[in-house]
C-alpha cells in the first residue's frame, strides 16, 4: 500500500478545516454540550459540501468512495470535536445498505443520504454492561405465512449515539435461539415512528451524546430487514470495524490538536525565567504524545485501506487500531492536561472534551482487552492452518 494521503485527501482535509473553523471550530461542540441541538443546521451545511455523500455508491448520487477518504475527512472532524452522525451513517450504515440491501432499500436510503436528507446510527447493545456480542439480546417474534412475513420488536437498545437526531436506526436483534453473531438480523428502524421512543443518557461524552431506544412491540414488514434472516452477523462485524476505525480517525485528530495545545502552551507558559517546553518534564512528555498520535494515524489509515480493500487481514488491522488507540491516545489527552498544569481538567478547557471522548470511545465496540484478545485468537488461528 501507499500510505501517504493523495493530494485530494489533503484537499478535503484543508476544505473541511476552513468550512469547521468557518462555523466556530470546536465553539459547535461546546454549544452542543450546553444544549443546544447544532447538528440540524450543521447536517445541512455538511450535505451542501457533498460530505454525506462520500461512501454513497456512485449509482445513487455518491461519490463511491472508501474508509481511507472519510477516514481522512473525520480526522479534521475529530481536531474540533465536531458533533453529528457522520461516523454512524457513513461508515456503518451506508456500507450495510450498500452489501446487504435489497434494491429498493438502497433506493430509498442511499439517495437519500446523499442529499442531506437522512441521518442514520446503529444500535447494537441491549446491556452496556456486557461486551458484544452477548450483549445482542433482543428477540424478534416472526409472523404471517408464506406470502406475508412480519416481525414484531420489542425491548430496549441502549448505547445508541445520537438516537434521536437520527431518521433511522439499524437495530440487531436475534431472530432465532443462538450466541456469538449467528442468527443475528438486522432491521432498519424508522425513529418516528410510535413506538420507538428515544431518551437521552447521562454519558461521559456530552458532545456526541448516547441514547436508550426503547421500542415498543413494533411490528415491521420484510422491507426493514436488512440482509438474510438470521445472516446479519458477519456484516455487522465488519461494520462494527469500520465504526471503529471511523472513531479513531476522529481521536486521532483530537489527539493532533492536543499535541498542538501542548506545543503552543509550553512556548507561552514560563516558569524560572525560560518557557515550561524547555523542562524535559515538559518536553519529553510532549514528544512521546507525538509519537503515540503518529502510531495512531499510522494505524488507522492501514486499517482504512485494508477494509476498503478487503484484505485478510483488515478486521485483525481495526482491533489492532482500537486496541493501541484506545489505550495511548487516552494516555495523550492525559498527558495534554498535565502540561496544562491540570487547566484541562474542566470543561471550560479544550482538552477535558477531548479526554472525555477518549474515556467514552475506549471500551465502546471492545476494550483494548478484548480487541487483543482478537488479535491473539487472529494469530492462533493462522499458527493452526499451517
Amino acid at each position: 500500500m501507499d500510505a501517504r494521503l493523495t493530494e485530494e485527501h489533503e484537499r478535503v482535509q484543508e476544505t473541511a478545516r476552513e468550512f469547521i473553523e468557518s462555523e466556530g471550530g470546536i465553539d459547535l461542540a461546546r454549544r452542543q454540550i450546553d444544549g443546544e441541538n447544532v447538528i440540524d443546521d450543521l447536517w445541512d451545511e455538511l450535505a451542501d459540501l457533498d460530505y454525506t455523500a462520500i461512501t454513497v455508491p456512485l449509482e445513487y448520487d455518491g461519490f463511491g468512495e472508501g474508509m481511507v477518504y472519510l477516514a481522512a475527512l473525520l480526522e479534521t472532524a475529530g481536531r474540533y470535536a465536531l458533533p453529528g452522525p457522520l461516523p454512524e451513517t457513513a461508515a456503518v450504515a451506508v456500507p450495510l445498505i450498500r452489501d446487504l440491501g435489497t434494491e429498493e432499500q438502497r433506493s430509498r436510503f442511499l439517495p437519500a443520504v446523499a442529499d442531506g436528507d437522512l441521518r442514520m446510527s446503529v444500535a447494537v447493545y441491549d446491556d452496556e454492561t456486557e461486551p458484544l456480542p452477548g450483549s445482542i439480546q433482543m428477540g424478534v417474534e416472526r409472523r404471517g405465512d408464506e406470502e406475508t412475513t412480519e416481525f414484531r420488536l420489542e425491548g430496549t437498545k441502549t448505547l445508541v449515539p445520537y438516537a434521536a437526531e437520527t431518521d433511522v436506526v439499524i437495530v440487531a436483534a436475534r431472530t432465532r435461539e443462538s450466541q456469538g453473531y449467528e442468527g443475528v438480523s438486522l432491521f432498519a428502524i424508522e425513529t418516528d415512528h410510535d413506538a420507538v421512543e428515544a431518551t437521552r443518557m447521562d454519558s461521559l461524552d456530552w458532545a456526541r451524546p448516547m441514547y436508550e431506544l426503547s421500542i415498543d412491540g413494533l411490528t415491521v414488514g420484510e422491507d426493514a430487514l436488512l440482509g438474510p434472516l438470521h445472516g446479519g452477523g458477519s456484516a455487522l462485524v465488519t461494520a462494527m470495524d469500520r465504526f471503529s476505525v471511523a472513531g479513531t480517525a476522529m481521536l486521532v485528530g483530537a489527539a493532533d490538536r492536543a499535541v498542538e495545545l501542548s506545543a503552543e502552551y509550553g512556548n507561552e507558559r514560563e516558569q524560572y525565567g525560560h518557557p515550561i517546553g524547555r523542562f524535559q518534564a515538559v518536553k519529553h512528555r510532549t514528544a512521546d504524545m507525538w509519537v503515540d498520535m503518529q502510531s495512531a494515524r499510522s494505524l488507522v489509515y492501514y486499517a482504512a485501506w485494508a477494509l476498503d480493500e478487503d484484505e485478510p487481514d483488515a478486521a485483525r488491522a481495526a482491533a489492532a487500531t482500537k486496541s493501541f488507540a484506545a489505550d495511548r491516545l487516552h494516555r495523550v489527552f492525559g498527558d495534554d492536561i498535565w502540561n496544562h498544569g491540570g487547566m484541562g481538567f474542566t470543561w471550560d478547557h479544550d482538552a477535558h472534551i477531548y479526554l472525555k471522548q477518549a474515556k467514552s470511545w475506549r471500551n465502546f465496540l471492545g476494550s483494548p482487552e478484548a480487541n487483543r484478545d482478537r488479535l491473539i485468537d487472529s494469530r492462533l488461528a493462522a499458527e493452526r492452518k499451517r
